[in-house]
């Protein structure tokens, strides 16, 4: 490894560091790098700062890394470059200011695709390489057994999945497994690979220190409406891209506050998110599985973006009002119109828009999550300007 790269920085700042590259983030980006963060520093893939805005297609953010002497031909875990990224997501403007800067594509013979052997030797954790003489329980969502260990001298999390006998089966392909450590975004857990242990799936997760929003809720009862924007936010844009993703959309299937969890930065991040990978049929009356971990999931409910859309309503309600939208009752998420489960704002002093929002997530036909961050955005601002606080 280079001198002044990753082994210089801790994790939590090179997470900062990433994040920003892969958001866009020209302001805070530029302001590590003058505070002398290495533009080299990499992440548990080997992923630097160059190789996600070459992903997600931020030019500028690519510019100012070169402009810092940034490596532009880093390969990560899986021996790819910035340009080979930028080819692969198709971003011209970038393969040219790689290319004019000395980037060169790693793979020769150019492909979309993970050589198979190689991938499956890249997601298949080597259980010999985890610490677990400090091996503390965690919980980090609904399905599973969790643990913190070291994996490699950082924390990490390692889930045990047992079968079931309602699921047909209980594991992962090495394709599933190449595109859940693929997924990069700010607001989603991070995967970090598994592997299979007798009738056991053992998947490694990135750890955070913040815990279930669950639990903080549990602690607080309810949050402000600055503080509940902010957290919808951060779910609305990891869902968002999870159903943007392409060629296939990501549903979760299972979003509640026990898999939303708080980083070091105070933001929330997504997890359980490969679960409907994972199982080819889950039984939605399931003890474990519960809609904000009180009212039961119906059945018959369409595995399609719709629920996580009427789940992160009753997310965002319970931030707001300190209690679950519905207690008993069993809900039908594609014809949420009962008079008896219309929202009642009691507590929280959100405005019509916010409240209107909530409802309309709970239809039918609700707002994409990119509307819907559009939506969150301007209330964000909104109220952050009633109360003089900073827009972060």
């Amino acid at each position: 490894m280079d001198p002044g790269t990753s082994e210089d920085f801790d994790m939590q700042m090179i997470g900062s560091f990433l994040s920003c590259a892969s958001k866009g983030d020209r302001v805070g980006l530029n302001q590590m790098l003058r505070e002398r963060t290495s533009p080299n520093v990499q992440d548990y893939d080997k992923r630097t700062a160059l190789h996600l805005a070459a992903s997600e297609g931020h030019a500028s953010i690519v510019e100012l890394l070169i402009h810092y002497k940034a490596n532009v031909n880093l390969q990560d875990r899986w021996q790819r470059t910035p340009l080979t990224d930028a080819r692969l997501y198709g971003h011209r403007d970038i393969c040219r200011i790689l290319e004019v800067n000395g980037g060169k594509d790693s793979h020769d013979d150019y492909s979309v695709t993970f050589p198979h052997e190689q991938g499956l030797n890249e997601v298949n954790i080597d259980l010999s390489e985890l610490n677990i003489e400090q091996a503390t329980v965690t919980h980090q969502g609904l399905f599973g057994e969790s643990e913190m260990v070291k994996w490699r001298g950082t924390w990490v999390v390692k889930t045990m999945i047992k079968p079931k006998k309602s699921y047909a089966e209980t594991k992962l392909s090495a394709k599933k497994l190449c595109l859940l450590r693929e997924l990069r975004h700010p607001n989603i857990l991070q995967f970090l690979g598994a592997t299979v242990h007798g009738e056991e799936m053992i998947l490694i997760t990135e750890f955070l220190s913040g815990g279930q929003l669950d639990d903080i809720l549990n602690r607080k009862n309810r949050f402000d409406v600055v503080t509940s924007l902010r957290y919808a936010l951060d779910i609305a844009r990891g869902m968002n891209y999870l159903h943007q993703h392409k060629p296939n959309g990501i549903v979760h299937n299972n979003l509640c506050p026990k898999n939303l969890l708080l980083d070091e930065g105070g933001h929330l991040k997504i997890g359980e998110y490969w679960i409907q990978m994972l199982y080819e049929q889950v039984d939605p009356f399931q003890d474990h599985c519960q809609r904000n971990d009180e009212a039961a999931i119906m059945a018959n409910a369409l595995y399609d973006t719709r629920r996580d859309i009427c789940s992160f309503a009753h997310i965002l309600y319970k931030m707001l009002e300190g209690q679950v939208l519905v207690s008993s009752m069993s809900i039908d998420f594609t014809h949420f119109t009962s008079t008896d489960s219309e929202p009642k704002f009691k507590l929280s002093k959100c405005t019509t828009r916010i409240k209107d929002l909530i409802k309309s997530c709970l239809t039918s036909d609700p707002p994409p999550f990119a509307m819907v961050i559009d939506i969150l955005e301007e209330e964000l601002i909104s109220s952050l300007a009633k109360t003089g606080c900073p827009v972060c």
